[in-house]
C-alpha cells in the first residue's frame, strides 16, 4: 500500500516537474521572441522613409505612414506607425507589401482609416485599437478602420 503510494506520488511529481519544465520554455521562448524580433526598429532607426503624418484629434499623437525596407531578404513595404512625440513612444499599428498604395485618414468619429490597394492577405494589422496619452498623460482610444480601394484617396 505504502508503495503504491509512493509510487503515485512520484508519478504525480514527475508529471508536475514535465508540466513546470515546458512552461518555463514557452515563457522564455515568448520573452526572447518578442524583445529580439517582435517590435522591430522604429521609422527613425530604420531604413524608412516618411509618405504621410496625420495628428489625431486631440493632438496628443501621430500617425505615421512609412516605406521601409528591412532585414537581409530585403523585405519593403509599408508600416504604419503611433507615435507620441512628448516621450518619443512608437506603436506599430499596420505592415503591408509594397504593392499599390496606401494612405491614411482620419474619420469623424476619430478611428484611424486606412485606405489601401493590396490584397485582405497582404496587410497585417498588429492591432485593431491602441491606447495613447497626450500630453497631460491622459488616456485615448485610437480605433483602426481598413478599407480596400482601387485608387487611395489623397488628402
Amino acid at each position: 500500500m505504502i508503495a503504491a503510494f509512493v509510487r503515485m506520488t512520484r508519478r504525480l511529481g514527475l508529471w508536475f516537474l514535465a508540466a513546470g519544465i515546458t512552461v518555463a520554455i514557452i515563457f522564455i521562448s515568448v520573452f526572447i521572441y518578442k524583445y529580439t524580433v517582435f517590435e522591430p526598429d522604429p521609422p527613425p532607426l530604420a531604413a524608412c522613409e516618411s509618405l504621410q503624418v496625420v495628428l489625431t484629434a486631440n493632438n496628443g499623437a501621430e500617425v505615421q505612414l512609412h516605406e521601409c525596407k528591412r532585414g537581409d531578404d530585403s523585405w519593403q513595404g509599408y508600416e504604419v506607425w503611433l507615435h507620441e512625440p512628448h516621450n518619443q513612444y512608437w506603436q506599430r499599428l499596420l505592415t503591408a507589401e509594397l504593392d499599390g498604395c496606401m494612405t491614411l485618414g482620419l474619420a469623424d468619429n476619430g478611428a484611424l482609416e486606412v485606405f489601401h490597394s493590396a490584397g485582405r492577405g497582404h496587410l497585417n494589422v498588429a492591432r485593431s485599437s491602441v491606447i495613447y496619452r497626450d500630453v497631460d498623460g491622459n488616456p485615448h482610444t485610437l480605433s483602426i478602420n481598413t478599407e480596400r480601394v482601387v485608387d487611395c484617396p489623397l488628402d
